[in-house]
């Protein structure tokens, strides 16, 4: 293969697996698979696609190997190939929020209108936790929270927050998380919460980003 055969072959597999990335339905997706593996069903009931939008969405990435699937019964679950498409993705945000304006801009209006804008970074939790005056609150649905979460967090998910206020405790910071930077989760939690005067903080990033940090660690 001569060389400029070679650089046209390469490129071009590069731009498939780009294009396929580039819709916001599927960076949704991949954000809730991130969390662990969900059923079509799952996915659809999220995002508000109609189930045959939502599966042609899910087979594009399926076959640029971003995602995988298995079936149980008449179920089909799909989950991220690996933590490598994870990396790709979190530095897709992070270059996002950091080089385009306009969604660095978006962003920190969500967090302004939320009172969430004080956010609390990964590595400032790690310290919070190390001195044990925090309490760490997972405000995503619990079935997330089942397939992973950040260590010595409780569960409250968001839609159940308001009956559950006599459990969280007034004498702690609070610090909510869910799936990541674009999440608008924490940020109802932080409002609400703020609203019924707790001290409460959003964390930056998500359980994704925390669960990469470990795998660096190990």
């Amino acid at each position: 293969m001569d060389g400029r055969k070679f650089k046209d072959t390469i490129y071009t597999g590069l731009s498939k697996l780009l294009k396929a990335l580039s819709n916001p339905y599927r960076l949704e997706i991949i954000e809730m698979l991130s969390q662990g593996e969900k059923s079509v069903e799952g996915i659809v009931q999220t995002t508000g696609l109609s189930f045959a939008n939502a599966s042609q969405h899910l087979q594009v990435m399926k076959n640029s190997n971003i995602l995988k699937s298995r079936k149980e019964g008449h179920y089909v679950y799909y989950s991220l190939v690996n933590n490598e498409l994870l990396y790709l993705y979190q530095h897709i945000t992070k270059y996002a929020i950091n080089e385009i304006a306009e969604l660095g801009k978006i962003l920190n209006q969500q967090r302004e209108d939320n009172k969430s804008g004080d956010a609390v970074s990964l590595a400032e939790l790690k310290e919070m936790i190390y001195n044990n005056n925090i309490l760490l609150l997972d405000v995503r649905p619990p079935i997330e929270y089942k397939s992973g979460h950040i260590s010595g967090a409780i569960s409250i998910p968001m839609n159940e927050l308001l009956e559950h206020l006599k459990d969280i405790p007034r004498e702690k910071e609070i610090i909510a998380y869910c799936r990541g930077p674009f999440c608008v989760l924490a940020d109802e939690a932080v409002k609400l919460l703020n609203e019924k005067g707790y001290k409460v903080r959003r964390l930056d990033e998500g359980y994704p980003e925390w669960k990469i940090k470990q795998v660096e660690i190990i």
